[in-house]
């Protein structure tokens, strides 16, 4: 079985945000209110060619970004594109369960074959799925043909380093802080450079979306939410769920001090983020 199709193996570095008052703050940061999901962003700022009529959403998984779409009233019809047999056949079950089969479609297909015979999208969605991809210029050129004249870039993503790019500052950046951590939350004795070596694609050319992005698209909105902190050091804390894990109150303790160090550093490191939520539109 492969990585992408063996479900249970991947998503790990996405577990920081699911902490309640992570995603609190990646809500806010994004749309200003620490209820609504980043996705929610879309209606501030084009509310005026929403519904989208034809969208896609590349790299889509097991389909939670399209019930949304759908569900929020953001797109009219959406097309899933996935490489993965086992991830679209539970994206299309669970279409169906919700009665949206009508409108949410998944197509099993190589990213740079499918955005190289469409055209005229109103829309390509990118999920934490971009930074899987390399060659970045000539793939966001396919991602700008595909699109009408009017069409839309969003993406929800990590634009980080790339996995080539970590160095021993990084590392004494979080294990300093990791270390300042009460005993009881370290699971790990050290923080080591993120690298998901069952994944080669994972943040292979990250840092080179925004400037790849900038060569096509003139972006309409950038919302930063940080996880320069916290992603890399989330992974290593041990939870109140895991065997010896510590009390909730003493764990989200320790992610409320991390919060409040990234704000800082964000503040200090303008532009530095490296998450964003981004809104682009053909140049």
């Amino acid at each position: 079985m492969s990585y992408w199709s063996d479900l249970e193996r991947h998503g790990w570095d996405e577990l920081w945000q699911n902490h309640p008052a992570v995603r609190a703050r990646v809500n806010l940061l994004v749309t200003g209110d620490p209820a609504k999901w980043p996705i929610e962003f879309l209606p501030q700022v084009v509310a005026d060619r929403l519904p989208l009529r034809r969208a896609v959403s590349i790299g889509c998984g097991v389909g939670h970004l399209e019930r949304s779409l759908v569900e929020i009233g953001l797109v009219e019809r959406v097309t899933g594109v996935d490489a993965s047999l086992v991830a679209l056949e539970r994206a299309r079950s669970a279409a169906a369960e919700a009665g949206l089969s009508d409108r949410i479609s998944y197509v099993a297909a190589d990213a740079r074959a499918f955005l190289g015979g469409a055209r005229g999208l109103d829309a390509v969605f990118f999920h934490s799925s971009l930074h899987h991809f390399d060659r970045l210029p000539a793939f966001l050129g396919l991602v700008r043909s595909a699109l009408s004249a009017r069409g839309l870039l969003y993406f929800d993503e990590y634009v980080g380093p790339a996995r080539a790019e970590w160095t021993w500052r990084h590392l004494l950046r979080w294990n300093h802080r990791y270390w300042r951590l009460p005993r009881a939350v370290r699971r790990t004795r050290v923080i080591r450079r993120p690298i998901n070596r069952d994944d080669p694609t994972e943040a292979v050319e990250s840092s080179g979306i925004l400037p790849a992005v900038a060569r096509y698209f003139r972006v309409i909105a950038r919302r930063d939410y940080g996880g320069n902190l916290l992603a890399p050091i989330y992974p290593s804390l041990r939870r109140p769920d895991q065997p010896g894990g510590p009390p909730p109150s003493l764990f989200d303790a320790a992610v409320g001090a991390l919060l409040a160090q990234e704000e800082r550093l964000l503040a200090r490191e303008a532009g530095a983020s490296y998450h964003a939520v981004v809104v682009a539109e053909p140049r």
